[in-house]
């Protein structure tokens, strides 16, 4: 038995061949991380002082500071869950790796079998190179063969000891397995792995509903400041989001008693900043309609920047629809840039307000939502 051969085994433990190799890529938490304390630190030195001078500054500026800062709390926010979600992952990579099979540990029995086999044969040895010796006549003449059998002997006798201390190593290292195993089991580990992601999961729970709570109070913000600042011709404001409101408004003074024609909608229509005229995920910078009629159709253009998550959109829109009798009507609108279509009502109040309302989009760049237009 040669030395190499137990240093290679304790080498190789743990390695087990397999077919094929499964490649999985682990998201960097350190870069998710990075991303989201960036953002976290955007929105700390954004706007420190937005609570302080909230009723003190001229409300139109005040509303565009309030979008700014909720678009990054949202940001935040949402890298926060990206950081969490990967570290979840990472924690539930290594669990699935302690409910798998130990396996690669050493060989320990085949290995002492080896050695005993060795061991055995160094004794037959030992055994009939001292026989020689033994049945050896005395005399000078053989002087050297008795000093060759010597060397023989106490050779074979460093080798025994070899063996011996090899085999007890052996039952040292498998006792020390034994114990690992005992110590810490696969189930021990693994219950223990399941608190630490319990942990991490309530962690990105929590995470989930401060989202919404910011989201919540910067429209708060918005709503206390409509109210703070009335306007000398401006109607009371409804609450930022109440679409049913907004209608209530555009059909504010009684309904018309004749219908419009379509010619009532051609011409171009401007957004105003101004209490209660908009609803969805925050106020259109702009928003600028254009209608014309061509021999009983109806065409026209949509430009406007509008808020979402993550910052501002420009849309342009290609209106297109048919002649409707009534006040109210339903066009068509597609968008090149990007390739998106969907639907828009159109509803004329009796006090020549327009109410435009995105109603469908095939596509989340281009949200839905709702604003009054006044003529231009």
């Amino acid at each position: 038995m040669k030395a190499c051969y137990f240093v290679c085994a304790v080498v190789l433990a743990g390695f087990r061949p397999c077919p094929a190799q499964h490649v999985k890529v682990v998201p960097d938490i350190a870069i998710a991380e990075a991303e989201y304390l960036d953002a976290n630190e955007a929105w700390v030195r954004n706007d420190p002082n937005l609570e302080g001078e909230l009723f003190k500054g001229d409300p139109e500026q005040m509303r565009r500071r309030i979008h700014t800062a909720a678009g990054l709390r949202d940001d935040a926010m949402a890298k926060k869950q990206t950081y969490l979600s990967a570290m979840i992952g990472r924690l539930e990579d290594l669990r699935g790796r302690l409910i798998q099979p130990a396996t690669g540990r050493i060989p320990v029995d085949t290995m002492r079998k080896n050695l005993e086999a060795e061991q055995v044969r160094t004794l037959d040895e030992q055994r009939r190179v001292e026989g020689l010796l033994a049945d050896l006549p005395v005399g000078d003449e053989y002087l050297l063969v008795r000093r060759a059998l010597d060397e023989e002997r106490s050779s074979l006798i460093k080798l025994q000891n070899e063996v011996a201390l090899r085999i007890r190593s052996l039952d040292s290292l498998d006792k020390a397995q034994q114990a690992i195993q005992n110590a810490s089991g696969p189930d021990a580990l693994v219950e223990q792995m399941n608190g630490i992601i319990k942990l991490w999961d309530q962690e990105r729970a929590a995470t989930n509903r401060q989202r919404a709570l910011w989201a919540k109070l910067y429209v708060t913000m918005e709503q206390s400041l409509d109210k703070k600042s009335p306007g000398p011709q401006r109607r009371a404001a409804a609450p930022r989001g109440s679409e049913k409101e907004l209608r209530r408004q555009v059909a504010a003074g009684g309904a018309s008693t004749t219908a419009a024609g379509p010619t009532a909608f051609a011409g171009t229509w401007i957004y105003r900043s101004q209490p209660g005229a908009w609803s969805g995920y925050g106020e259109p910078e702009t928003a600028t309609l254009e209608i014309q009629e061509e021999s009983g159709a109806l065409r026209g253009t949509y430009i406007a920047r509008l808020p979402v998550r993550t910052g501002l959109h420009e849309i342009r829109l290609v209106l297109t629809g048919e002649r409707q009798p009534g006040n109210a009507l339903r066009l068509r609108w597609k968008s090149v840039a990007p390739a998106a279509e969907g639907e828009m009502d159109l509803k004329l109040g009796a006090d020549g307000r327009l109410l435009v309302e995105r109603v469908r989009s095939s596509d989340a760049y281009i949200p839905r939502g709702m604003e009054v237009l006044l003529r231009r």
